[in-house]
């Protein structure tokens, strides 16, 4: 009970679990009777367990072809081939990774490797001693992990079988872009049925068993997206799955669920099983060379998410999911679900214009709350949002140099108008080529808004007396491609207020850049300093960081468009009288 109650606690203040602690190298790696690699002779028959259709494990027969030693570093392969008629018919299938290989009735490892376009339904199986190592490995922190790419070996050599990504709820567009991310990670996107399953465990449910159906959950809700595989063994409350790695990341917290098998797919390039998630049953924690190891007795917290979408002549619509929390893949899969949601709303291919308000929640700060104007003129779609400043910001705050941030809650916002809000900046005048120190002058801006005559804006410009003698350019651009003057934060309060400052793409900014350099010191700036000033400033082999800058001045004038372009021009500034 009490151990319990202070997991509880542990969820509620940070937000994700961690067992670091509780997964002790005490737990058991008994997985069972087992037959070791110097046992394995070409000619060995036994069989395989993995699901066809359904939850329910099936037998299919196997015989020893070969045994490959140091495969991969300390690691063995066993070359296996198969008669059965289903899979001489389809050959090694996604989805299959992981399936427990059965020698003399004993356990010898899991189906994990197989060849592209082979004729022949012959596979790869890691061996269980190599697997059963990973059940002795010491956790450190199962947040600070970074999928590796995956390279793919030249040739026609045997690869990871790929895992099929399992996704439903999401446009075919979203889904492509979606597999594009994933594609290093040997994740391959099928489109199934299952999004929106919640609700309390089931007695009857299915549990976890050598050779069910299990998957990995990235995104759950009215948006599903998660990697399916197969168990190999159940050792006490923890399991053995794939027989290759996920992500190659090590250390590694997501949620895993128990999965149904819709059927078995025969394909002339790939296999795969189309499934779908059914309830959650513990935790993915280790993400290994050998294999992937869960733990039934665990769960995982996501990043709750909603999606509201309004206008495009369609009624509002909310999309409510749960984001697997990680720094490389929550911006990807945040990402997707919002490109996702949009386009589903929104899916005509003509001009359209998109406001995007969006609030992160992040833990110990005030909320974050962005707005983005997106001017799309080929039509929503996933790669049009996919830049927005909420994704960024996602990345900046996980990749942050300070400290570990969790992130509570994210609410996207997007109205949807099928019209062309957007202009091009087409030039820009001050009417002279000199001017006096201190004038006070209208720098004129043509807009050209498209379908509509052009128009002009007078941005009021100062010019500084400082600048009496000198030659400077003025620069005028779309509030989105111009970065305000921000000092490099000391900590991360001083990142998420960076993160709040910047310009409305609805916006003009006029730079005027000075000859003169400034100092950003301390999380600071400090402007226009005299050359000695700078000289016993700059960095030095015991100087605290600081950098200098070009002094920026600068107006900014809001226009009811979405600003494309940029001009530039000089202007000389006389001397004084």
């Amino acid at each position: 009970m009490i151990r319990a109650t202070l997991w509880l606690c542990l969820l509620s203040s940070i937000g994700v679990s961690s067992f670091v602690a509780a997964a002790s190298a005490a737990a058991t790696t008994d997985v069972g009777p087992t037959i070791s690699v110097d046992e394995v002779k070409p000619g060995m028959t036994g069989y395989g367990l993995t699901v066809f259709e359904g939850t329910k494990p099936e037998r299919f027969n196997v015989r020893v072809v070969s045994v490959m030693h140091n495969f991969l570093p300390k690691q063995d392969l066993i070359l296996i081939r198969t008669d059965d008629p289903r899979l001489v018919h389809s050959g090694i299938a996604q989805g299959m990774s992981g399936s427990p290989i059965y020698l003399d009735n004993r356990l010898a490892g899991a189906l994990a490797y197989g060849w592209g376009f082979s004729k022949d339904p012959l596979a790869g199986v890691t061996p269980i001693a190599s697997m059963q190592k990973e059940l002795e490995r010491e956790l450190r922190n199962p947040q600070d992990s970074r999928p590796r790419v995956t390279v793919a070996p030249v040739g026609e050599g045997p690869r990871p079988a790929a895992i099929p990504l399992s996704v439903s709820g999401m446009t075919a567009d979203a889904v492509t872009e979606l597999g594009e991310q994933l594609a290093p990670y040997h994740l391959v996107p099928q489109q199934t049925g299952g999004a929106g399953r919640r609700g309390k465990p089931s007695k009857t449910a299915p549990r976890f068993e050598p050779g069910s159906s299990i998957s990995v959950e990235l995104i759950r809700g009215d948006i599903s997206a998660v990697g399916t595989g197969t168990v190999t063994a159940i050792a006490g409350d923890r399991l053995l799955a794939f027989g290759h790695p996920m992500f190659s990341a090590g250390e590694i917290a997501f949620p895993i669920a128990t999965s149904v098998v819709h059927t078995f797919m025969a394909s002339l390039s790939t296999s795969f099983k189309l499934a779908s998630p059914l309830e959650e049953a513990g935790a993915l924690f280790q993400d290994r060379q050998s294999c992937i190891v869960g733990d039934m007795s665990r769960r995982v917290s996501m990043i709750p998410m909603v999606v509201t979408i309004r206008g495009a002549g369609r009624k509002e619509q909310k999309i409510s999911v749960e984001v697997a929390r990680h720094r490389f893949l929550t911006s990807t899969l945040v990402s997707s679900v919002l490109g996702s949601s949009a386009s589903s709303q929104a899916g005509d291919i003509a001009d359209a214009t998109v406001t995007l308000r969006s609030k992160l929640w992040i833990h110990g700060e005030k909320p974050l709350e962005l707005v983005d104007h997106v001017y799309a003129p080929d039509g929503v779609s996933a790669r049009t949002l996919s830049s927005a400043q909420a994704v960024r910001a996602i990345s900046e705050l996980l990749f942050n140099a300070f400290t570990p941030v969790t992130i509570d809650r994210i609410e996207l916002e997007a109205d949807i108008t099928y019209q062309a809000d957007v202009a091009e900046i087409t030039e820009a005048s001050l009417g002279a080529e000199t001017v006096e120190p201190g004038a006070r002058l209208g720098l004129r801006v043509t807009l050209r808004p498209y379908g509509k005559p052009e128009e002009s804006v007078v941005v009021p410009l100062s010019i500084p007396e400082s600048l009496a003698g000198q030659t400077v350019k003025v620069t005028v651009q779309s509030g989105a491609a111009a970065r305000p003057d921000l000092a490099p934060p000391e900590n991360l309060h001083e990142l998420v207020e960076n993160l709040r400052r910047g310009y409305s793409s609805r916006a003009l900014v006029v730079s005027l850049e000075q000859p003169d350099e400034g100092l950003t010191l301390h999380g600071k700036i400090v402007p226009q300093l005299p050359g000695s000033v700078l000289d016993s400033l700059r960095p030095s082999t015991a100087a605290r960081r600081s950098d200098t800058l070009k002094h920026v001045s600068r107006e900014i004038v809001e226009v009811p468009f979405v600003t494309i372009g940029k001009q530039e021009l000089t202007v000389r500034v006389r001397e004084r009288r």
